[in-house]
């Protein structure tokens, strides 16, 4: 195994949301000290991930969304409707947009385990006031599931890339004490 090998194999492990894994395992079953011993996090470390909240929020995301959408055109009282983002946009450049944000990626929608059901990412677009038009709001569900698929898919292309390179970093570890 190369360092750069090495290192990819290490990113891995940091940006596979780790608190998420640990979160899971314990709900398949895995005891804590299983989990301290296969991994060698602390057992205090693993305490406060277990204690934090699976999932992010309603709340969250429609408070994310508001910014995110703060310039686009809402259902008023005006009697002139005004050109909607649908009308604009596809669903994969909004899917595009979300992905390119910062705050998006730290909401972690798209996990390697799991990504939103339609019902969280619905009641969050619904919840913005005043709310966009109707075919923006179908709109921003789309492009919001589809990101968070993205999303997912990058971190299970991460998980691979992870294991890939810890299997080639034991296989070289083992030829050489061989």
């Amino acid at each position: 195994m190369t360092r750069d090998e090495a290192e990819a194999a290490l990113q891995a492990w940091a940006t596979v949301q780790r608190d998420e894994l640990v979160q899971a395992a314990y709900h398949a079953g895995v005891s804590k000290h299983r989990i301290f011993t296969i991994t060698g996090i602390a057992r205090t470390t693993i305490d406060r991930i277990l204690e934090a909240p699976m999932g992010t929020s309603r709340e969250r995301i429609t408070a994310y969304l508001e910014k995110f959408t703060e310039q686009w055109p809402r259902q008023t009282r005006h009697w002139l409707m005004q050109p909607t983002m649908s009308e604009h946009y596809t669903t994969g450049q909004i899917a595009d947009a979300l992905l390119a944000d910062a705050e998006f990626r730290a909401l972690k929608l798209g996990t390697w385990l799991s990504t939103p059901d339609g019902q969280l990412v619905t009641s969050a677009v619904i919840a913005l006031a005043p709310p966009p038009y109707q075919q923006d709001i179908e709109l921003l569900i789309d492009a919001l599931q589809l990101a968070a698929a993205r999303q997912q898919a990058e971190a299970r292309q991460k998980i691979a890339i992870g294991l890939l390179g810890g299997a080639v970093l034991a296989a070289a570890i083992g030829s050489s004490r061989g």
